[in-house]
């Protein structure tokens, strides 16, 4: 068994121990606990725009029928700095965008989570956000891609995301993972 397969089973086996095997009704978390961390609520009070960002970015990549994936992806890409960089440090916006097209084509987000749990503040323009994202998703039929279905993603460790202020506008700078090579648990 290759790396990239036993890497696979594992957040297969991951996916099917948190969101239970279904079956026999009710909810396959009994205690009805939620498994995300706390929310960062200084956030939304030190660097309101940043905190409803999160929102935004959420909501646009999940399903939609009433909006086409380029729709959703330009919503999404309003959060994104025209001078994003990758983990390598190499200008990304446009290779962030195609990536993201390609993926809302080939899967159907059901939940995608970005959830603040802390934040540290560099300069008045500048705040670096540790953020838990986890993805809830499944492969259209006929499209290819390493994930098949029903399947909850979670980047671990929780990525630090650099948000700069734009003369007014807060846009993500840096630290998004978005290359299966920065997701440290899976390949898209």
């Amino acid at each position: 068994m290759t790396c990239k397969n036993f890497g696979l089973l594992i957040i297969f086996c991951l996916a099917i121990a948190l969101v239970g095997c279904g079956g026999g009704g009710g909810s396959s978390n009994p205690a009805g606990a939620s498994t995300d961390p706390a929310v960062d609520t200084t956030l939304s009070t030190d660097y309101p725009l940043v905190s409803s960002a999160y929102t935004s970015m959420q909501t646009s990549l999940e399903e939609d029928a009433t909006k086409t994936t380029t729709q959703r992806v330009d919503s999404f890409m309003l959060n994104i700095a025209s001078d994003f960089v990758n983990y390598a440090g190499a200008p990304a916006s446009e290779s962030m965008r195609t990536t993201t097209l390609s993926r809302l084509d080939r899967y159907t987000i059901n939940s995608y989570k970005f959830i603040p749990t802390a934040h540290e503040v560099v300069d008045a323009n500048t705040v670096k956000v540790t953020t838990y994202m986890s993805i809830d998703l499944v492969r259209k039929p006929g499209a290819e891609g390493a994930i098949a279905m029903g399947t909850v993603v979670t980047n671990t460790p929780y990525p630090v995301i650099t948000w700069k202020n734009y003369s007014g506008t807060w846009r993500i700078y840096r630290g998004l993972p978005y290359l299966s090579s920065e997701n440290s648990n899976v390949s898209f």
